[in-house]
């Protein structure tokens, strides 16, 4: 499923928390209680109400509903529209739910790869950016490959091996990459994502390369006839 701007008061304020990465901390019929997603609060102030679809702020008395929650907990700087916000946030979460849907239904892959010493640059080729929009020293400037406007900001530190995003901030390694590709935290997914990218552009790569032809054992010349006497 992928949702669009029409959609966005019609989701779930639950799945929406979900998708921020909060669960309930506890549950009392259509009520359900959080941890504030823009605060570090010591205690769970924010109340769900499944039935209303909205929510309540203990420590503030601030109350509103998914875009309200939104506006709060999105970085001004990178979003004009809370509903770009949520719309991001919620299409990762349920593409990230689609991959595990699928890896249920998939024989167990064997990984033999050390993913942790794969290079990011390698993984890029895995994704089908061959080479970088640019290069500046130890530098290399990719599209990004989760966003859906796909500018080149992301930027690859060949030397520490790590990625960042200029745009959003977001920063990390091949698994922090692979989070934002598929939303999922789960470790036995993302190592099976990484491990299937990896696969295929080795195959692709076997394809590719020539097969030599077999070389012909050459004969060995024949002995010449002595002359008689």
């Amino acid at each position: 499923m992928r949702y669009t701007k029409n959609d966005i008061r019609n989701i779930p304020l639950t799945e929406f928390m979900a998708a921020l990465g909060e669960k309930p901390v506890k549950a009392y019929e259509d009520m359900k209680l959080y941890y504030v997603p823009q605060r570090d609060d010591p205690e769970p102030m924010l109340v769900v109400d499944t039935k209303t679809n909205r929510w309540y702020d203990h420590a503030t008395d601030h109350c509103g509903d998914i875009i309200d929650l939104a506006a709060l907990k999105m970085n001004p700087n990178l979003y004009m529209d809370p509903r770009d916000f949520i719309l991001k946030y919620m299409n990762e979460y349920e593409q990230g739910k689609e991959l595990s849907a699928m890896g249920r239904h998939q024989p167990p892959t064997v990984i033999s790869i050390d993913i942790k010493s794969v290079k990011l640059t390698d993984f890029m080729k895995a994704l089908g950016q061959e080479h970088p929009v640019a290069a500046d020293g130890n530098l290399r400037i990719y599209n990004a490959p989760y966003d859906d406007k796909s500018g080149p900001t992301m930027v690859i530190n060949t030397e520490t091996n790590l990625w960042r995003d200029t745009k959003s901030g977001a920063y990390g390694g091949i698994y922090d990459l692979a989070y934002e590709l598929t939303g999922s935290c789960n470790m036995s997914e993302l190592n099976r994502y990484i491990a299937s990218e990896m696969s295929a552009l080795e195959k692709s790569k076997e394809k590719e390369q020539k097969v030599e032809p077999p070389k012909q054992e050459q004969k060995p010349d024949k002995p010449k006839r002595k002359k008689r006497l």
